[in-house]
């Protein structure tokens, strides 16, 4: 039988019901609840989408913080502030190297993270991972309120950057590790949802003051205490992650997560369910054969799994976010909009409606297909954003130039914004020349990097829509292609299936276990 067709698993003849209770034989890794469709499994699961939804508040400061990066540098008075005086005629301009500096730090931030937040969460829990973070953000906010000369600002960027790391790794863990495989994908992604929202109210507050309040920038900084406030009170109400005690073998406090998380389920087995969670750790440790460490990233099929973790961070930033996103008024300055502001308000409508709908399509549609058929898009708007440099977009061509404004989608709105830091810091540094000196042609830069990535990304991305820990470890064990994957049955797979054929499976609905 070809590996890429999935099989009818039959039940064995000596398995009996007493065989799969004792479910060691079976090693059961893969939960019945994987059978219950989308729409069901949401609802059953409502008390996980509202914890998860509750995580994620953190991101709408991630999401005012980059918009307001990109935003805030044309506003007159931080101009008037930060600024500096250039050239005879006595006119005020920001200094392109702090200008730079501010964006590089907001990366550097997050690679500061990187070094220690990991095992942070690791030894004292995703809980205190997200006090840290928010931590962080406040002290980033208290400067970003009070500074008066560029390099406080500095410093406050490089602080946010730190929390907004801290957010990017453990967030996306945690909900990962709570939500059914079912849904995880739409529920992962969304974080950029909250990013989206923030980065809205930042563009919207951006447009009204440069109208009304041009020289009071600082009403724009206020207003992200908001966030700040929210996200503490969410986080203090979370449960700790049921695979954060397993993996400390306290079975106790894991089951008192789980009860958090999934009380009230109907037919829920918290025993089988933690028994999925140690076997899945187990295997994890077996593979490891010793205590996890940095290196082992770079050894075996882990380096091939980091190898396509990184094509995908990377895809995002060969992907013009930067002379979009980043710097979205400036790019919209110089694409002659009378009003770029406004241009950032519709970018960022375009960015919300894009991950809506991801959010909605990913389990259902899977996820490698998306992006990668994004990706694709993004590489043909790279040329075509280039291409209008000769249109007379950048001299006054105002249909050119609105044009501009509706970009195609791009990885980042639908995946999770943890981009590569180095590959980010390198991005804000080269940018701003970039655009100075190229202006839209800058778009064939991006454009010739997209290409080949987009390529390796059609070749070795894989679909895990739906897949548990253990089945994705599984596949990368297998050395399964990855097109192969979302038709390739699984051993874990397997073992579902049989257990449901003597136990019983969910019910789709309760008129059904009614009647049956």
């Amino acid at each position: 039988m070809n590996q890429s067709e999935k099989p009818e698993v039959a039940l064995d003849d000596n398995v009996t019901a007493d065989d799969v209770t004792k479910d060691e034989a079976y090693g059961l890794v893969k939960s019945r609840f994987d059978e219950l469709s989308i729409p069901r499994t949401l609802w059953v699961f409502r008390r996980v989408v509202l914890v998860s939804l509750a995580v994620y508040t953190g991101y709408v400061c991630e999401g005012f913080e980059l918009g307001a990066g990109g935003s805030i540098v044309a506003n007159a008075g931080f101009i008037k502030q930060f600024g500096s005086v250039k050239g005879e005629g006595g006119v005020r301009a920001l200094d392109p190297t702090w200008l730079s500096t501010w964006s590089a730090l907001l990366n550097v931030g997050q690679i500061i993270t990187l070094t220690h937040i990991a095992w942070v969460a690791d030894k004292f829990g995703r809980k205190v991972s997200f006090y840290i973070a928010w931590i962080w953000l406040v002290i980033g906010c208290v400067l970003l309120n009070t500074a008066k000369s560029p390099g406080v600002w500095a410093i406050a960027k490089l602080c946010n950057g730190a929390g907004i790391g801290v957010l990017q790794i453990t967030c996306q863990i945690y909900v990962m590790e709570i939500c059914p495989n079912k849904i995880r994908g739409g529920l992962v992604t969304f974080q950029a949802v909250w990013s989206n929202i923030g980065g809205i109210i930042v563009s919207v507050m951006m447009q009204q003051l440069n109208k009304k309040h041009p020289d009071n920038y600082l009403l724009a900084m206020r207003i992200i205490w908001a966030p700040v406030a929210l996200m503490i009170v969410c986080w203090v109400f979370i449960p700790e992650s049921p695979w954060f005690h397993a993996r400390h073998d306290n079975k106790e406090r894991a089951i008192k997560s789980l009860k958090q998380l999934y009380g009230g389920v109907e037919g829920f087995d918290f025993e089988e369910e933690y028994g999925i969670i140690v076997r899945t750790i187990a295997h994890e440790r077996e593979v490891l054969q010793e205590a996890p460490s940095y290196r082992h990233v770079f050894k075996g099929l882990n380096l091939k799994r980091a190898f396509i973790v990184v094509i995908l961070s990377v895809s995002q930033q060969f992907a013009g976010l930067a002379i979009i996103n980043t710097y979205s008024t400036y790019f919209f300055s110089l694409a002659g909009l009378n009003d770029p502001f406004l241009g950032t308000v519709i970018l960022s409508c375009c960015n919300l409606l894009a991950v809506l709908l991801w959010s909605l399509s990913t389990d259902k549609l899977g996820r490698r297909t998306i992006v990668n058929s994004c990706e694709t898009l993004v590489c043909v708007v790279l040329f075509v954003v280039g291409g209008l440099f000769w249109t007379g977009a950048t001299t006054g061509n105002a249909a050119a130039g609105t044009a501009l404004s509706r970009p195609g989608p791009s990885p980042s709105s639908s995946t999770p914004s943890q981009a590569l830091p180095p590959a980010n810091t390198f991005k804000s540094y080269a940018t701003p020349p970039m655009l100075l000196h190229l202006s839209l042609k800058a778009g064939f830069v991006y454009a010739a990097f997209s290409v080949p990535i987009c390529i390796i990304m059609w070749l070795y991305v894989p679909e895990t829509s739906g897949r548990s820990a253990a089945e994705i470890d599984e596949l990368y064990e297998r050395r399964i292609p990855a097109w192969r994957w979302s038709k390739t049955v699984t051993e874990a797979e397997q073992r579902m299936q049989t257990v449901v054929l003597v136990k019983g499976g969910v019910k789709e609905s309760r008129n059904q276990s009614r009647t049956q």
